[in-house]
């Protein structure tokens, strides 16, 4: 467990390797999903209520399915520009520091 009294320390390295593997995550489920939705497409149920109700239920199934790709694409996003934020605020940290040197 983190202490509150200990600088915070982020390696942009490892946000950024999340952020890889969030998108390899996305990318077997998106293809996952597909082929389980391509195969349910192709169920006969003949002519009942189970038929009725199956292009309801794909189409409900396909919605929930691009939001959850959606989800891991915008967390592996974050997981970027939080790097990025990190390594812009060291930079200029740093940058500050150096200033005041020079003014020594």
């Amino acid at each position: 467990m983190s202490n509150p009294n200990e600088p915070l320390k982020v390696d942009p390295t490892e946000l950024r390797m999340a952020a890889d593997q969030l998108d390899g995550h996305a990318s077997a489920f998106r293809a996952t999903h597909q082929t389980a939705q391509s195969r349910a497409s192709k169920a006969a149920l003949g002519s009942g209520s189970a038929a009725t109700a199956l292009p309801g239920m794909l189409a409900a199934w396909e919605a929930e399915g691009t939001q959850f790709n959606e989800h891991f694409i915008r967390h592996a996003q974050g997981h970027r520009d939080a790097a990025d934020s990190y390594v812009r605020t060291d930079a200029g940290g740093a940058q500050g520091i150096d200033d005041a040197g020079s003014a020594l």
